[in-house]
């Protein structure tokens, strides 16, 4: 049986569907609620189906869509990973299962390797020296920096530096600051193509530099021009890493991705995969963009919640397997 949750935001909504029907409920929808759907008072909504595990574990709609094949199928469909990519994955594990009734750990390890074959990794940094992050406001770009820069010096004795040129956010440049201090790297702040040649200059004995950058709309072609304009003006090659949270909805997804172009990012970081219910969006930005994935961040914890991205990590994030 489907259920219906509805409220004003979508986290509520799963709070429900977890109360209701359990932690192992499996979400089947989800949609944002029209002007005249909304109730009186209420400003936005959402609404959600789901059912509960022990149902969609009974539910044998035929012999493809059953057992732990079933499973991933289903959650493969409802979880944002495009229609045409969901039949390819589906369709080579049933090749390569022989027809034999794989269990949970079996068909993720496989999902794995399928994945290792059909999507492209990056391997996080490449080999220039300078990288830089953008992205939409809010992906988390400062907290992404800060986990790269503490590992890469930390844990690989490499010296890094930082530059910031987000000085519009309130707070922006402040945040950083203290990451690099905490860290203890060297810090400077730029404005424009110029002051960013002089900033990366003073961090010449680094090893690698990460620039932190302004959250821009992607729908602001003028400032995600000129940012682009600001980036590639620099004497050396930058590495662009476009971020993006994996709760972002599919329109909004496209949107970021076709106007962030002009960027000429050469990574996809996936952020925020802790807040996020279901993680098909990942398979769905790189293949919108085309950009071999680098990292997933899992959480606020400084240095601990990221991780390159891999076959295996993502088998499990769409397995519903929790990664923190």
């Amino acid at each position: 049986m489907v259920h219906t949750f509805r409220a004003g935001r979508f986290e509520e909504a799963i709070a429900q569907v977890k109360r209701v029907l359990g932690d192992d409920a499996l979400i089947v929808s989800r949609r944002d609620l029209g002007p005249n759907e909304l109730r009186l008072g209420e400003q936005r909504g959402v609404e959600v189906t789901a059912i509960s595990g022990r149902e969609a574990k009974s539910q044998r709609i035929d012999s493809r869509t059953s057992g732990a094949l079933g499973m991933l199928e289903r959650r493969l469909r409802t979880s944002g990973v495009p229609d045409r990519a969901a039949d390819a994955l589906m369709n080579t594990l049933r090749q390569r299962g022989n027809g034999k009734s794989l269990g949970p750990a079996a068909l993720q390890e496989l999902l794995g390797k399928v994945l290792s074959e059909e999507l492209v990794f990056g391997g996080g940094i490449g080999a220039a020296r300078v990288v830089a992050l953008v992205g939409p406001t809010g992906v988390g770009k400062t907290t992404t920096i800060a986990k790269i820069a503490a590992h890469e010096q930390l844990v690989k004795d490499r010296q890094v530096g930082l530059v910031t040129i987000d000085e519009y956010r309130v707070g922006g440049v402040e945040q950083l600051g203290r990451y690099a201090e905490l860290i203890g790297c060297p810090m400077e702040v730029a404005s424009d193509a110029r002051s960013l040649e002089v900033a990366l200059r003073k961090l010449g004995d680094a090893d690698l530099v990460l620039v932190d950058t302004a959250g821009r709309s992607p729908r602001d072609a003028w400032a995600l021009t000129s940012m682009s304009e600001c980036l590639h003006a620099a004497q050396e090659p930058i590495e662009v890493h476009l971020c993006l949270p994996v709760a972002m909805r599919e329109r909004e997804l496209r949107t970021a991705v076709e106007n962030c172009s002009v960027l000429a990012p050469s990574r996809l970081t996936c952020t925020k995969v802790d807040e996020a219910i279901c993680c098909g969006a990942i398979v769905a930005a790189h293949i919108q963009s085309g950009l071999p994935l680098g990292y997933f961040t899992t959480g606020q914890r400084v240095p601990e919640d990221i991780s390159i991205a891999s076959a295996d990590l993502l088998a499990a994030l769409l397995c519903g397997e929790d990664v923190n």
